[in-house]
């Protein structure tokens, strides 16, 4: 009977060693983003499927590898402390786990819309639109650990996040509702300066249902939000997805960038299904490969329709 020596015996262990930290790396390049769609309703109405969806996240983000959670805006549907606050004790499940995210703010998360109606609230609706006080004094800057700079300072309106993942960088850019030219202009800026980042645009609205980009400024934003495509996204080569909501359900497109690059554009936004819908946004930089679905985990469903859909031939800055 052959017995194993000392030696051989390390030497298997080292083998053993260098075959695990290769497959590691392998599965390292396969990571999930939880993507929050407009969580208005739930906040307002039925708070138990908000909190069912942050919970599940922060249980499940070892498992799904998530480098970071992002919300599409609407977190709040009225403008009021109450609820404001229940918004921001639910996020602190996330802070709590030590799960980094990031908040594009969505009309109702501003000054724009009442504090107990949907309504426009009284004065200047585009000067209220930028009445982001609530927001910021429930979510200070210190509250978004991988953000690395603001177009205004101490507002995290207009920000930027970068991370690794998948071994490659990563840069994700929030952008305002119908942005102020000036906020677009930063963001232009942002992305030139990091032409080694994978882009995700993060804004609240850009997609239609119908999968066109919107033609208009919502009738009291700023620019126009096929303006901002064309003139401050599109020309840059980095720029992998933007993402967004503020219209019903699910729809997504591809352009091409003024660079050659694809840019993958995804709507989710479930509010009046108020099921507690997340988008899951499977990510393999190795295949080349970005698959999504929609998944309640309050109902622990996952939608079969349109809105599971997969992009091959991704070609991710490495």
């Amino acid at each position: 009977m052959k017995t194993l020596s000392k030696t051989s015996g390390s030497r298997l262990f080292c083998l053993w060693g260098v075959l695990m930290l290769s497959i590691g790396a392998v599965f390292a390049q396969k990571f999930t983003i939880p993507v929050i769609p407009d969580t208005q309703e739930s906040v307002t109405r039925k708070r138990g499927i908000f909190f069912s969806q942050i919970e599940w996240i922060a249980a499940k983000a070892d498992s799904l590898k998530a480098p970071i959670v992002l919300h599409v805006g609407d977190l709040v549907n009225f403008n009021n402390f109450d609820q404001w606050e229940l918004a921001s004790v639910g996020m602190r499940i996330l802070d709590r786990a030590d799960i980094p995210y990031a908040i594009a703010l969505g009309n109702h998360d501003t000054g724009a819309v009442g504090e107990f109606s949907g309504s426009a609230a009284p004065g200047n609706v585009n000067a209220n639109l930028r009445n982001t006080h609530k927001f910021n004094y429930f979510f200070p800057v210190n509250r978004f650990p991988l953000q690395k700079g603001r177009f205004e300072k101490n507002k995290s309106d207009n920000a930027y996040y970068t991370f690794r993942a998948g071994n490659v960088n990563w840069i994700v850019v929030t952008l305002e509702f119908c942005a102020r030219e000036a906020a677009a202009q930063w963001m232009d800026r942002v992305l030139k300066e990091h032409p080694d980042h994978n882009a995700i645009i993060l804004t609240h609205y850009h997609l239609t249902g119908r999968g066109e980009i919107a033609t208009n400024n919502a009738g009291y934003g700023d620019m126009n939000v096929v303006d901002i495509f064309e003139k401050y996204i599109r020309p840059n080569k980095n720029v992998l997805m933007v993402l967004s909501g503020h219209t019903v359900w699910s729809s997504w497109r591809v352009d091409q960038g003024t660079e050659g690059n694809n840019i993958y554009q995804i709507l989710q936004d479930y509010q009046r299904k108020d099921e507690g819908y997340i988008r899951l946004l499977d990510i393999d930089t190795e295949k080349g490969t970005i698959s999504a679905k929609m998944y309640s985990p309050y109902l622990d469903n996952t939608l079969e329709d349109n809105s599971s859909f997969s992009f091959t031939d991704v070609k991710f800055i490495k």
